[in-house]
Parts: structure tokens; C-alpha cells; sequence
């Protein structure tokens, strides 16, 4: 067999559904997510709040995840009817919600949204109003950003978009690791309980109390 000196020349950067693609768009989208939630808390609050999951960058995970959760699960209905995105959209979007509160208070003993003071809300963590904008963004995402999205991602060259996702994969992965050890140390601080090794006080010292509550203004600690 000959080998096809085009072979190379011919390489699409994260063509189809792949991992490469998966990771750019929940790190697009969680830049977006961020930007746009930002600007929404101006309009609707008045005041400019921090709606980033981590310490370092406006990154919002929740939006992330939830675009690539959206991309897996409704590309193979993307050929459907509108009105059948919209309700496995907010079916989606709801569930992923919830489980999301549920996992960070179990997990960090932390609230970061509550919906307790609205109408039509299950069990505080998600609420129907919500669940119809998943559908919306559901519909709108799956028939109109994700294609226009995935094609430019595609365009990146393919040396250069291996080298940016292996650094961003790493960035990111630091980020959100030290984002999640300082919230634990808030929470433990919060509880009185003193740091009692080099790592604990170095968090301690670079991410004190002030900080967390301006990065997560909303977050509230869970009675145990």
C-alpha cells in the first residue's frame, strides 16, 4: 500500500463529535455562559456579580457542562420538530439543574442558587420558568449555534488546535482543582476548623474569605 501524501493536507481539527470538539465547546460555552449571565445579573439586579465557577477566568462549568450535555444528548434529534426539542430540552435542562445543586452541596456542603422563592420551583434547585428557557436554548442551540459553532471549531488549523486544547485542557483542569480546594477551605474555615498542613494554609493565605465571597457572591454554606 502506497501512503497518500495528501493524507495530511486533508486532516480536519475535531471533525464530527469527538473529544477535541466536546472540549472546545464546553469551553466556549462556558466562557459565553459566563459573559452572558453576567450581563443579564446588570440588567435585571443593577449591579455587576460574578457568575464565573473558578478562580481563575470568567468560566462558568455549570454552562459548559450543560452545552456538551445538550450537544451528546440532542444531535441525534437535531432533525426533529421544534416542539420536541423544546420538551426534551427542558426535561434536560431541569434534571441537569437539580442534579448539579444536589452534587455541590453534597459534595462542597454548599448552595450556589435557590429558587425556593418562586413559583412553580422543585425543591428550590430548578423551577419551570427555568426549564422552558432550557427548552428555548435547547432549540436554539441544537438548530442554530452548535452547527455554525462546530464548523468554526473546525477551521482551526490542526497542529495548532492540538497544541491550544492540550493547554487548555491542562489550565483548566488546574483551575477548576484549586477553585474546589479553595471553596472546601472556606467551608471548613466557616466551621472553625484551622488549617493543619502547608497546603492548607497556603490557601488559606491566597484565597481568603474576602475573595471567595466576591467570586461566588451567592453561594450560601449548608447547615450540617
Amino acid at each position: 500500500m502506497e501512503e497518500d501524501p495528501d493524507a495530511g493536507k486533508n486532516y480536519i481539527f475535531a471533525k464530527g463529535i469527538c473529544l477535541d470538539k466536546i472540549f472546545w465547546v464546553f469551553l466556549i460555552s462556558a466562557l459565553l455562559g459566563d459573559i452572558i449571565e453576567t450581563i443579564y445579573c446588570r440588567i435585571v439586579g443593577g449591579e455587576w456579580m460574578s457568575r464565573s465557577s473558578v478562580l481563575y477566568g470568567p468560566f462558568s462549568i455549570v454552562w459548559g457542562i450543560g452545552a456538551v450535555v445538550l450537544t451528546l444528548v440532542l444531535s441525534r434529534f437535531a432533525h426533529k420538530a421544534d416542539r420536541y426539542i423544546f420538551v426534551i430540552g427542558a426535561l434536560l435542562g431541569g434534571v441537569y439543574e437539580y442534579v448539579c445543586s444536589v452534587f455541590t452541596e453534597i459534595v462542597f456542603g454548599t448552595v450556589f442558587w435557590d429558587y425556593s422563592h418562586m413559583m412553580f420551583n422543585i425543591g428550590g434547585r430548578t423551577n419551570l420558568l427555568y426549564m422552558g428557557f432550557w427548552g428555548i436554548l435547547s432549540v436554539v442551540w441544537i438548530k442554530i449555534i452548535y452547527p455554525r459553532l462546530s464548523s468554526g471549531i473546525e477551521k482551526i488549523p490542526p497542529l495548532t488546535g492540538k497544541i491550544l486544547t492540550w493547554i487548555l485542557v491542562v489550565f483548566m483542569a488546574c483551575n477548576s482543582l484549586i477553585s474546589a480546594m479553595a471553596v472546601v477551605r472556606y467551608t471548613e474555615r466557616k466551621d472553625g476548623i484551622a488549617a493543619d498542613n502547608i497546603v492548607e494554609e497556603f490557601l488559606d493565605a491566597t484565597y481568603q474569605d474576602e475573595l471567595i465571597e466576591r467570586v461566588w457572591p451567592n453561594m450560601v454554606i449548608t447547615e450540617k
